[in-house]
């Protein structure tokens, strides 16, 4: 494959001495467009540093790469100062080699890895809420570097206060997501592309996610809240859209009317671009836990479009839980689950941030759990598996040669949780009008995307006046293992005026 640079490409590249330092830190790589062809490099001063770029190269061998000059750069609350880079016409499927350089020499050596322009398949990390619980944060960011996704969509809550001090913090430990390789004799660090959401903690300044990871989704060379939705066309099998669930606040009625019409004029121009279709934004429709409020706005806004247009994964954070939906469709002012194709709502954050309750399922929810989580997702041509990793130290670390061996493997010993039902692994293959169905194949296995089908148990329902709700108590043949004692106990438990329950095979 010929290998070509950029036409942001203005300057031959520089040698420098080896043992020269940029006065550069913080980097960071963006997606906000097209993720086989495009890339925004982040990175902030530290100290003294004048008239930084970036060089880059398909190879190891610096003295054939190209610099880059800075094409923006923005100030996060006062004194963060940010600059970007912004890579086009970059090489489909390509390591990309690169080093931030200024007056004093260049920084350390990274790289990551352009989409495929084909049907290649690959593993993505989707979850919110990295505010609070800087612990459980790190494990999950030192989790993430294990993994060795190829992108990485936030969901918004990076910080707390949305200050220039917490978001250091937040930076200091988005390092910790670097995996390290040895490269033809070299240390480099494997950064990933992030795809972010502004949420309800970035409210004071909805220009956020541009001020800080330079995205700049509607191409105007301006940083605005109309940078906070947009489309990412990953590979020709996966569109990522962002959308903005601040907008219904008072106030940003223009920027929502304009946000929900552009959505439907994609989804009808370009949905179809891809054989499946994400979506993320922070607040969720239906939270599931009875401390927020439903959010039915969002509902009216986006559920139908969702269904007409086959949006197959949402992706919700801010409530700090986890759960799993059947395929849904509008039905009224709710949802209806179906088992001919329609919707999956994944989520609801708590990448650090303290796990709440989750108390509030809702008739068509699968399962759902208080624990602190990301999502795992293996992206192919026919099917999706959709796992929840849960934080901590025991998974193995995938190696460069691993991943590049195979872009759907996952690492050994990950903490996964293991849904009501469905078990660790839901898999989604699509109708069709590409709605995506929950696959009998749920259950399976974290190596190559396969999956093993699981024994037909009873199928239970647990319920309570004055109507039907089940919930992780609901049982699908092929889709459960067993039924536990310690399951049907939280099953009665949850039924608490216990008026009726009922078994059916």
């Amino acid at each position: 494959m010929r290998r070509y640079l950029g036409s942001a490409l203005l300057l031959p590249a520089v040698l420098i001495a080896a043992d020269a330092t940029a006065a550069t830190k913080h980097y960071r790589l963006a997606w906000d467009s097209d993720g086989s062809s495009s890339a925004v490099i982040g990175f902030s001063p530290d100290g003294s540093s004048n008239n930084p770029y970036v060089n880059y190269g398909y190879s190891t061998d610096e003295g054939s790469w190209t610099a880059a000059q800075v094409d923006a750069t923005e100030t996060f609350d006062g004194s963060i100062s940010s600059h970007f880079v912004r890579l086009e016409d970059l090489s489909p499927d390509s390591a990309v080699y690169f080093r931030v350089c200024d007056q004093d020499g260049c920084g350390e050596r990274f790289w990551f890895r352009t989409a495929p322009a084909n049907n290649d398949p690959f593993v993505v990390i989707a979850g919110g809420d990295t505010r609070t619980g800087h612990t459980t944060r790190r494990q999950g960011n030192q989790l993430l570097a294990k993994v060795r996704p190829l992108a990485v969509m936030h969901g918004g809550d990076f910080t707390n206060a949305n200050s220039a001090s917490e978001m250091r913090e937040f930076l200091d430990d988005w390092t910790l997501t670097y995996s390290s390789d040895q490269i033809d004799g070299l240390s480099y660090q494997r950064i990933y592309p992030l795809i972010p959401t502004h949420g309800n903690h970035e409210d004071d300044n909805y220009s956020t996610v541009c001020q800080v990871f330079g995205v700049d989704f509607n191409g105007d060379g301006n940083c605005n809240p109309s940078d906070t939705y947009g489309a990412v066309q990953v590979s020709p099998l996966l569109r990522v859209y962002t959308l903005n669930s601040q907008f219904q606040s008072s106030g940003w009625s223009a920027y929502a009317s304009s946000m929900n019409n552009w959505l439907e004029s994609d989804l009808s121009a370009s949905g179809s671009a891809a054989s499946w279709r994400f979506a993320q934004y922070h607040k969720p429709m239906f939270p599931h836990y009875s401390g927020k409020s439903d959010n039915p706005t969002l509902f009216g806004w986006w559920a139908q479009p969702f269904y007409d247009y086959s949006m197959n994964l949402v992706v919700e954070s801010d409530t700090h839980l986890t759960k799993l939906t059947e395929a849904l469709l509008p039905s009224g002012n709710n949802f209806a689950a179906t088992t001919a194709g329609g919707t999956i709502y994944v989520g609801e954050g708590s990448w650090g941030a303290p796990a709440r309750s989750a108390n509030d399922p809702k008739s068509w929810t699968i399962d759902l759990a208080s624990i602190q989580q990301f999502k795992v997702i293996q992206v192919s041509a026919d099917e999706l598996v959709v796992r929840t990793a849960q934080f901590d130290s025991s998974a193995a670390t995938l190696s460069r040669e691993e991943r590049e061996n195979d872009p759907l493997l996952l690492p050994a010993n990950v903490n996964w949780w293991s849904a009501n039902g469905i078990g660790e692994a839901m898999t989604l293959t699509r109708n069709a009008a590409g709605r995506s169905v929950i696959g009998s194949s749920s259950g399976g296995s974290s190596s190559g995307g396969s999956s093993s089908g699981a024994a037909a148990p009873v199928a239970v329902r647990v319920s309570w006046s004055p109507w039907w709700r089940p919930t992780m108590c609901s049982y699908r043949p092929g889709r459960v293992p067993a039924i536990t004692t310690a399951t049907m106990t939280a099953c009665w438990r949850m039924a608490a005026t216990g008026l009726s329950a009922r078994s059916t095979h």
